[in-house]
């Protein structure tokens, strides 16, 4: 199943796409999660059109509608205030490289938008002096500095790869020192194993280390690289779908010959293919809309059942046509069993492929039968065309033999590729039904999500507290609120940090501030059990996976950001004057937890009491191996299952940042 591009999809996708981008506005930017980035385009005298961009994917013009947030992210809303409205003057692949650049002009000169699809992907904003503008991840690497203000450098670029090549390169790599020839091949095109892998299928290689090819090998080899290098360098690009029943195994812009036993579909458009894939598999956002939702998802399965009723047609058809062939066998028999002994008796008495074609010629001009239905002979894939005349119309028909089988075998082999299709024609009605069956239900339950949506009251903005900047629970009441880094750490003790509170701090390096809010006057022993869970949560325990750890707390006049005089105290860290209260040997217990409000859902988190006392709805965590970002989806997608069918769409209007708020680190869910 495909996944992502390849350098030579890429490569066939921008010679398909340039005479669109090139000459064309960029009319507007969108992100749809922090994948998925939409490019939306204007051109004189021409529909708008959108680009969608999957970070370490995959590109293409979409002809699907998708939802776009109310709001773009902040990278995307500074990409809008340099470059929305300018007109995109180049569009190309770097190299073979899986990177390609939007060149938008600006006086007089450019913006690069640049587009990485290898690894997690990345997009780069690069202004006009070649600086980092933004991007949507930054990172430091040996050979380049991903960061505003830096300079914009490519990742360092291989010294050769197919375009490149000459005969001369490919024959010294191959006749290196004996090694296996696929990472030759890998390392030499620049294109990875699946192209090496076709070119030794096309070449008709077994042989899988450099000392065991032959000299004839070797120039099959050498002629079938040079031939693919001509075809990206003419790009005489042929884009083939590979079908596996209904399922579409491959795309690929030249045609592949470990695919030779699938069904394919030759492409007019290799975007519009890309396109109609990898939406039929992309997830939908959590912020679509219903109604955008219930149209995608219809017109989807509309399209699958105009694929399955064309895959049952040809089904039928290949059921006659390959039952014909092998009654046409039969009924000319004599004369392609003469032809067919006349070439392999030939052969055994080692006469020249040549010389055979010649006495065909001679045979056919005598009018002799048997060579006269003779159209050619393949010698190097062991094929013999025959023209057949059906005896009923009087058409002709030409058929492809393996003349190193008799008559009777040949014919044995049409008739099982026509039962072979016969046997799969009630699958493919089947099919069909099913999916009419999933286009009703789909419009019946479109009809009723319509008019639920209709009937319900619009989610409201949620009114966030002072505390909700920091991380906090309430406990009876009381207001908890830890730090989440070192400034918010330092805030909490020089601005709320007052004389009725109590301050707690887990015994380890790495811990939150955290304070309970008039924490002297109604804290109960079981209340400073939680808070003293809740500092350990969200210390460096959880990263560690560690479930048990110390807390104190201590009185507010004990606490000092200030080291005593000709002492030095570490950045982030406080002074403790005085006796602690310890809490030993506590254990984290964290959960999240949801309360379905009139017109909105609001997400918790803390020890497991003080949330139970607010709901029922409520996922238990601890450390793990799931990143907060995907551990956060599935916490929010689990809400969803959990709630009323009446309120799940409060939960969906989530942002997903209200979950991410109150998971310490990487988790998992406690079933």
């Amino acid at each position: 199943m495909k996944s992502s591009l390849t350098s030579l999809d890429i490569n066939c996708l921008v010679e398909e796409l340039r005479p669109e981008i090139i000459g064309s506005w960029l009319n507007n930017v969108y992100n749809i999660g922090e994948k998925l980035l939409i490019l939306k385009f204007r051109k004189s005298s021409k529909i708008n059109f959108e680009l969608v961009i999957e970070l370490g994917k995959r590109f293409h013009i979409t002809k699907y509608a998708r939802s776009k947030p109310p709001a773009p992210n902040n990278k995307v809303a500074m990409m809008r205030k340099h470059i929305k409205g300018l007109p995109v003057d180049d569009f190309y692949q770097v190299g073979l490289d899986r990177i390609v650049v939007f060149e938008i002009a600006y006086k007089d000169s450019h913006y690069k938008l640049v587009i990485e699809l290898f690894g997690e992907g990345n997009y780069i904003l690069v202004d006009p002096n070649n600086r980092i503008l933004l991007a949507q991840t930054h990172r430091k690497m040996r050979d380049r500095d991903i960061h505003p203000g830096k300079e914009f450098l490519l990742p360092p670029q291989r010294e050769k790869d197919i375009t490149s090549l000459t005969k001369e390169d490919i024959l010294e790599a191959i006749s290196s020192e004996e090694e296996k020839i696929i990472p030759i091949l890998n390392k030499l095109l620049g294109l990875g194993p699946k192209y090496s892998k076709n070119i030794l299928e096309k070449a008709e290689i077994n042989s899988t280390t450099t000392t065991k090819l032959s000299s004839n090998e070797k120039e099959a080899l050498i002629r079938e690289i040079l031939e693919l290098k001509k075809i990206i360098e003419e790009k005489r690009y042929s884009p083939v779908e590979y079908f596996d029943g209904e399922e579409v195994v491959d795309i690929s812009p030249i045609p592949l010959v470990k695919y030779n036993d699938l069904e394919e579909k030759k492409l007019d458009s290799f975007n519009d293919a890309l396109d109609d894939f990898f939406t039929e598999n992309e997830e939908t956002p959590e912020f679509e809309k219903t109604e955008g939702k219930i149209r995608t998802t219809q017109s989807k399965h509309e399209k699958i059942l105009q694929n399955q009723i064309e895959h049952k047609k040809k089904l039928e058809l290949q059921e006659e046509l390959e039952k014909k062939k092998g009654d046409l066998l039969y009924s000319h028999f004599a004369l392609v069993d003469e032809l067919l002994n006349t070439i392999i008796n030939a052969r055994k008495n080692n006469i020249p492929w040549s010389e055979i074609e010649k006495k065909m010629e001679e045979a056919k001009n005598k009018k002799i039968p048997a060579a006269l239905i003779l159209h050619k002979i393949n010698p190097k894939t062991k094929e013999v065309w025959v023209n057949l005349e059906d005896l009923e119309t009087g058409e002709k028909e030409i058929i492809v033999l393996d003349f190193t089988l008799s008559v009777a075998d040949n014919a044995n082999k049409f008739y099982e590729k026509s039962k072979k299709a016969r046997r799969k024609i009630p699958g493919a009605i089947q099919a069909i039904e099913r999916t009419k069956q999933q286009i009703e239900k789909m419009k019946e339950k479109g009809e009723q999500l319509l008019t639920e949506k209709e009937t319900r009251k619009k989610v409201e903005k949620r009114p966030k507290r002072w505390y909700e900047k920091f991380h906090w629970f309430l406990c009876d009441g009381t207001v908890v609120v830890g730090g989440k880094d070192a400034k918010s750490n330092e805030r909490l003790l020089k601005t709320y940090l007052d004389d009725d509170d109590l301050f707690f701090h887990a015994d380890v390096h790495g811990a939150p501030y955290v304070i309970a809010k008039e924490g002297k006057k109604k804290l109960s022993d079981e209340c400073v059990k939680e808070i003293a869970s809740f500092a350990l949560s969200f210390s460096s325990l959880w990263k560690a996976k560690k479930l048990v750890g110390d807390v104190y707390y201590v009185d507010p006049e004990q606490v000092s950001l200030s080291a005593p005089s000709g002492q030095y105290l570490a950045k982030g860290s406080v002074m403790i004057y005085g006796e602690k209260n310890y809490v030993k040997n506590v254990e984290i217990n964290h959960v999240l937890g949801l309360i379905i409000h009139e017109n909105y859902a609001q997400v918790i988190g803390g020890p497991m009491k003080s949330v139970e006392n607010k709901t029922n709805l409520i996922i238990r965590l601890k450390p793990g191996e799931i990143s907060k970002g995907k551990i956060a989806k599935i916490i929010k997608q689990k809400f969803i299952k959990m709630c009323p069918e009446e309120d799940k769409y409060k939960i969906e209007a989530l942002d997903i940042n209200e979950v991410m708020d109150f998971i310490p680190g990487d988790s998992e869910i406690i079933e």
